[in-house]
């Protein structure tokens, strides 16, 4: 498969065409590999001890930001808009328009014009979560590789995405859950057609899926490992859009963005969209990335100087369950590295009063969503310029919360 294939009236930009990447690159040790359908990561990192994320990386000397940014523009057509950095041919995609979600500054937050928060709302899509974006591309790929099942492990969100995006292709889908799975997401995976299997715990569900895929032929697309890696990348990829459509909206790169993270599949999608754009010579600065997460693992990562996230316990009755893994990604943790960002741990609390203040302006939000207007609150208090909060899904996916 070639790296870039392009339909051409300019140099080096397609027209209808798609890139693929000229390899996988490891986010720990830079190791680089062709392309190749993988969850498990890097071989080397791993043999370590210390799993690692696969990542795209792409030639972009032929493109020029400027002419992508005309393209765009006049397109329309949702997060697919920007598929000349999308590794899909687009006869191939699979798509609800999903994108295109809108900035929406939140009332009473900033304290001058200068330093606003900003909410880039993910609920609008089909689905109801950014989810959809990581779904498009991945079960798009799936498909256009002739797969017939894609199979996950999910809490709520990825599952009716993936149940939802397999249905509209024609494929079967099948989402390794546990029984505490909440109802609505149950539903709705099974209203769209999708199969559920049951795990004991969480750590059943990579063996139920590495055994299962391997025996049946399915494309598993999210993590597999009891230490987490990464979900596929090629899905990853559709995270990128957030980054371009945030800087479309601004017209540059916010000071910084603050987004819920469980294992940061989202996380590392946005850093490489900005990445991108930087590289294009559209921004010419990047935003500070912060982690809004349930458990300190990133928190103490960064305060040890550890290249591992460790294991944290778990609130059982806690309800932030999107954001519930007790372990993040070395994936995140280079992120805020590269980025100079920082990690905030979100407290039970402190969720509900911030969902309860959004719902007051508006926005029902999840409350695993809210995490990243606990984490906005606190760069309001040292003064900074815009925060892009990521609202990443909706409230009525999780009605259990607001009783």
């Amino acid at each position: 498969m070639s790296s870039t294939v392009t339909e051409s009236d300019e140099p080096g930009l397609g027209t209808g065409g798609y890139t693929w990447p000229r390899g996988l690159r490891c986010v720990r040790c830079g190791a680089r590999t062709e392309p190749r359908y993988d969850t498990e990561g890097c071989l080397d990192c791993r043999a370590r001890g210390i799993p690692s994320a696969l990542l795209a990386e792409y030639d972009l000397s032929g493109l020029d930001g400027a002419s992508l940014r005309r393209r765009w523009r006049a397109r329309g057509e949702g997060m697919w808009s920007y598929r000349e950095l999308l590794p899909i041919p687009p006869e191939h995609v699979v798509t609800m328009r999903e994108g295109a979600t809108p900035l929406v500054e939140l009332p009473g937050e900033g304290a001058h014009r200068s330093e606003r928060v900003l909410v880039k709302d993910e609920r609008r899509n089909p689905t109801g979560s950014f989810k959809d974006r990581f779904y498009s591309t991945a079960v798009s790929w799936a498909a256009w590789y002739g797969y017939e099942t894609v199979a996950l492990a999910s809490s709520g969100n990825a599952g009716v995405s993936a149940a939802a995006y397999g249905a509209l292709a024609g494929l079967e889908c099948v989402v390794v859950a546990t029984p505490d799975i909440g109802e609505v997401w149950r539903g709705l995976v099974e209203l769209h057609g999708g199969r559920m299997l049951f795990a004991s715990d969480a750590a059943e569900r990579w063996e139920i899926l590495r055994g299962r895929a391997e025996e049946q032929g399915w494309a598993v697309l999210t993590n597999t490992s009891a230490v987490p890696v990464s979900s596929l990348w090629v899905g990853i990829e559709g995270y990128k859009t957030m980054a371009y459509e945030i800087v479309e909206d601004l017209g540059t790169a916010p000071e910084a963005v603050t987004v819920p993270v469980s294992r940061g599949d989202g996380f590392a999608g946005l850093w490489a969209g900005f990445r991108q754009l930087h590289d294009l010579g559209v921004i010419d600065r990047l935003p500070r990335m912060i982690a809004a997460e349930r458990y300190p693992s990133l928190s103490v990562a960064l305060r040890d100087g550890l290249e591992l996230p460790p294991e944290q316990e778990v609130d059982p009755d806690s309800l932030a369950v999107s954001i519930g893994n007790p372990q993040a990604t070395v994936m995140s943790l280079r992120v805020l590295r590269e980025s100079g960002g920082t990690a905030v741990v979100c407290s039970e609390e402190e969720l509900r009063s911030a969902t309860a203040q959004l719902g007051r302006s508006g926005f029902a939000a999840e409350l695993s969503s809210a995490a990243s207007l606990v984490a906005a609150r606190r760069l309001r208090r040292n003064g900074t310029g815009d925060v892009v909060a990521l609202l990443t899904s909706r409230a009525s996916h999780q009605p259990a919360a607001f009783r």
